[in-house]
């Protein structure tokens, strides 16, 4: 007789099946594939927000309205770059965005995003807008720094134009 030395095909697939059992219920454990996607979503957003920002400038430019206040395309501007508001930099960038201020039991589910604007200290200085994702908690609480990942938007000031930041640690 031959003396056999190795696994026979059942036990091989076996060991295959309780491997890939383990896989597929230890893997989401270590990989966290929605935090990711939430701070790339939120790094998109500043390029929407940048791009908006640029192409109102231009289109302020071309029609001379570069004041302190002003309105391009519908689009409320601040020296020619669109405003710190609903109607400044979320309509320039068209999202679909609603206010963290909106009271409980307000349908949420036709909006991607969420914002609060906080505004300057005195008359001179410039407007904040933060945008989170919508299903980010409410951005008063996220800027108490326990949930971060926003995007902000400060408005235009005569010196400078807007500053775009993001804030992905929380995400």
């Amino acid at each position: 007789m031959r003396n056999q030395k190795g696994f026979t095909l059942i036990e091989l697939i076996i060991v295959i099946v309780v491997l890939g059992i383990l896989a597929v219920t230890a893997a989401p454990q270590f990989i966290n594939f929605s935090s990711d996607a939430r701070a790339s979503t939120v790094k998109g957003l500043k390029g929407a927000l940048q791009g908006a920002s640029q192409t109102i400038y231009a289109r302020a430019a071309i029609d001379n309205e570069l004041g302190s206040t002003g309105s391009v395309n519908g689009v409320d501007t601040v020296y020619g770059y669109p405003a710190a508001s609903q109607a400044g930099v979320v309509a320039a960038a068209q999202l679909e965005a609603i206010t963290s201020a909106a009271g409980a039991g307000t349908d949420t589910s036709q909006y991607d995003w969420t914002y609060t604007i906080e505004a300057g200290a005195t008359a001179t200085d410039p407007d904040i807008i933060y945008i989170s994702p919508i299903d980010i908690v409410d951005l008063p609480e996220t800027l108490d720094g326990s949930n971060n990942c926003f995007a902000s938007y400060t408005e235009a000031t005569e010196a400078a134009g807007p500053s775009i930041s993001v804030n992905s640690s929380g995400c």
